[in-house]
């Protein structure tokens, strides 16, 4: 086990700095939308915000989401009003 991994510790400060995001839009999340933070770490006796790094590269994994590309024949017929073209093949029944 990696010691100084264990206590590396981010402040709000890091944390927006990381997320590039202002620390007010950290603490104001932390309070009105924890879940949309890593779990925050509060040490006894202090109001202070703390976030351990291993939470916080755990949170971020849990976030990315692959891409994947769209192709029209997978997904089916396409949204939205049909062409032109579309309308006078469905009404000659071509």
């Amino acid at each position: 086990m990696n010691f100084q991994k264990d206590l590396a510790l981010l402040t709000v400060e890091e944390l927006a700095q990381r997320w590039r995001k202002s620390p007010e839009t950290i603490r104001s999340d932390a309070s009105r939308s924890p879940s949309s933070l890593p779990p925050i770490l509060r040490l006894p006796g202090t109001r202070r915000l703390l976030w351990r790094l291993e939470d916080v590269e755990r949170f971020e994994a849990g976030c990315v989401t692959p891409v994947q590309a769209r192709t029209t024949s997978a997904e089916g017929p396409r949204r939205g009003r049909p062409t032109k073209a579309e309308q006078v093949r469905r009404r000659l029944g071509n």
